[in-house]
């Protein structure tokens, strides 16, 4: 089935329908990453934004649960060259299309992404809407630039404090949309995690008598 991103600036870019079949309006940035997509779509950091993954193919070693960075799918919608149709890999879960309908996320294949990337470096973040009618053009248009992301922060920080590893250092990390990998090089370096939602006090952060402080990253 055909479906279409439209960008803000009146750009249409056509593909083939993949994931889950649904009209969302989003931020259009793009990632040049050779590997390590489900990294990139369970990044707390890319809530509500669609994203182009520039490497040609992508999905052919699958899903893989351990390497997600949180514990949901955070993009709103993907857009890629080529989507594999066979997934080989020996730690392999599930396929990248099932999992994209399982988590509602909707895509885009066979799309021109280098001509799209293009776009994104040079004119920076564009909102658009990934569609499947594009019948009335000028609503599509009206609706993207009425779109306005709101309290994103809010959403992909962690809901209550909680402690993570048991090292000798104590580090306090303000989640404002972590990920894994944080926690996990944290640990490494002999730390135990203290993680605060992104409106904890700074009493209430100073209580564990931590060593240092981080901020962690988040969507913008």
């Amino acid at each position: 089935m055909k479906g279409y991103l439209v960008l803000e600036n009146g750009e249409i870019f056509e593909g083939e329908r993949i994931g889950y079949e649904k009209d969302t309006c989003l931020e259009v940035v793009f990632n040049t990453s050779m590997a390590g997509y489900l990294k990139v779509f369970t990044d707390p950091s890319y809530a509500s934004q669609g994203v182009v993954m520039t490497y040609p193919l992508i999905g052919n070693y699958g899903v893989i649960l351990d390497d997600m960075e949180s514990k949901k799918v955070w993009v709103s919608a993907i857009f890629v060259h080529e989507l594999a149709e066979v997934a080989s890999n020996f730690r392999k879960e599930k396929d990248l299309e099932e999992y994209l309908i399982e988590n509602q996320v909707p895509g885009l294949k066979n799309v021109n992404t280098r001509k799209l990337t293009k776009i994104l470096r040079n004119s920076g973040t564009m909102r658009g809407k990934i569609t499947s009618d594009i019948s009335n053009i000028d609503e599509i248009i009206k609706e993207i630039k009425e779109f306005k992301p709101k309290n994103l922060v809010g959403q992909v920080s962690t809901k209550r404090p909680y402690v993570d590893g048991d090292g000798d250092i104590k580090i306090a990390l303000i989640s404002f949309g972590c990920k894994e990998n944080i926690i996990r090089e944290l640990k490494k370096r002999n730390c135990t995690v203290y993680v605060y939602p992104q409106d904890a006090t700074v009493s209430s952060i100073l209580e564990c008598k931590p060593d240092g402080i981080v901020l962690s990253n988040g969507p913008r």
